[in-house]
């Protein structure tokens, strides 16, 4: 604890030079400060949580245990695309209203967004008050970004693409300990950290674990990884079947966002036109610049995405699997070149018309295989956005025990 404590003494040190610019040099395998600014957000206190809560869900007092109240502040922060440009990205931190406590932090990634604003920090959706939750209950302090290129970060959203997911969770981490200082706060992060996400934020919260463990392992320490729901495996997985075949999907802009991201960082093909028919290719090339809503571009493609495809693209996916696209795409899985150390549950519900189930069976073998840490938690025949309740509960029951808040 003596590092912490020297850390905690420099970046005050800093401040008293630095008034408007926090700066550190961190060492190899340590996090330096991210921070740029923040923003008051909201404040709850644990009966008005509960209030909020009940006007939605009518028994949420007998479901959830608030006992801290939590203020919540808008940060902005520095990152790097996928490119390893430094941008300024943005996400919500969630503070109990404790005193003289070392704690950990619980890093929260949200499901697909499409529309810069949908991120649950400006929508306030149910996923806005998931980390009210669990910071009220358990005294721990939450992160929640909004993404890169959503949001108010800079830039554009890649959907799926990892290193630009991991940097905008892992990045966070780094602005945490002075935004405590700079709001006067009496809690400091003690550098354990728990993640957990559903959807898109599965995927995100294996890029993120996997960044933490091979780059930061000296710095943090992962008590528990709770990767949900998510496509894990495009290369093996039964994912790119909806591609490959005629095959009703629900929401087939998903693939459009796919390939919008695999375009823009990869150029795989010299125009849209050689993977997408007309007028969708046009449609792909601009849809997805962060004003578009889901449902909008959702209704633009056919649920039957196959038939927005290029009959050559779809016979190179069938025939080729080393194609340029699906080399690209194999970049964006992230259980090939990594062993899990820290303990990942992988939660999924085997009804789930989204993420395929087999995407958690792949990911759970392929580490399991290897001797990693890992366990797979089949959550029933529930659809995507049913299982997401249920997920989240499940990850509230491992994390809680986890979850220990220190006084000094």
């Amino acid at each position: 604890m003596k590092w912490l404590v020297c850390i905690i003494i420099g970046v005050f040190g800093i401040i008293a030079c630095k008034e408007n610019n926090i700066d550190t040099a961190a060492p190899d395998g340590y996090l330096g400060n991210t921070y740029i600014s923040h923003r008051y957000k909201d404040r709850l206190s644990a009966v008005q949580l509960i209030d909020r809560l009940s006007a939605v869900y009518p028994n949420a007092d007998s479901l959830i245990r608030a006992q801290y109240d939590v203020t919540v502040y808008r940060i902005f922060y520095k990152t790097h695309n996928f490119q390893n440009q430094e941008i300024s990205a943005s996400g919500l931190v969630y503070i109990p209203e404790i005193r003289h406590y070392f704690a950990p932090v619980v890093c929260f990634q949200h499901g697909t967004c499409i529309q810069k604003q949908e991120v649950p920090s400006i929508a306030a959706n149910l996923s806005y008050y998931v980390p009210f939750i669990i910071a009220s209950e358990t005294g721990a302090i939450v992160c929640a970004a909004d993404y890169i290129g959503l949001g108010f970060s800079d830039g554009k959203h890649h959907f799926y693409e990892p290193n630009e997911e991991a940097n905008a969770v892992v990045d966070m981490l780094g602005s945490v300990q002075p935004l405590l200082i700079k709001t006067y706060q009496k809690i400091t992060f003690d550098d354990s950290v728990l993640l957990f996400g559903y959807s898109q934020g599965g995927h995100a919260t294996l890029a993120a674990q996997r960044l933490l463990e091979t780059k930061y392992d000296a710095h943090f320490h992962i008590q528990a990884s709770a990767p949900m729901a998510s496509w894990f495996s495009f290369e093996n997985s039964s994912q790119l079947n909806v591609l490959k075949a005629a095959l009703p999907f629900d929401f087939p802009g998903a693939y459009a966002y796919l390939i919008n991201s695999i375009q823009s960082t990869q150029s795989v093909f010299s125009s849209y036109n050689e993977m997408l028919q007309s007028p969708y290719d046009s449609l792909c090339s601009i849809l997805f610049d962060g004003t578009k809503s889901t449902g909008y571009v959702n209704s633009k493609f056919p649920t039957t995405f196959h038939a927005a495809l290029q009959t050559s693209f779809v016979n190179e996916l069938n025939s080729n699997p080393d194609n340029n696209f699906i080399t690209a795409l194999k970049k964006y899985d992230i259980i090939n070149d990594w062993i899990p150390k820290s303990s990942t549950r992988f939660y999924h519900s085997q009804g789930d018309e989204i993420a395929f189930y087999d995407n958690s069976e792949i990911a759970y073998n392929t580490f399991k295989n290897k001797g990693g840490n890992v366990h797979l938690i089949n959550l029933g025949n529930y659809n995507h956005f049913e299982a997401n309740i249920i997920a989240i509960d499940s990850v509230r029951n491992w994390f809680y025990p986890l979850i220990k808040i220190k006084p000094y």
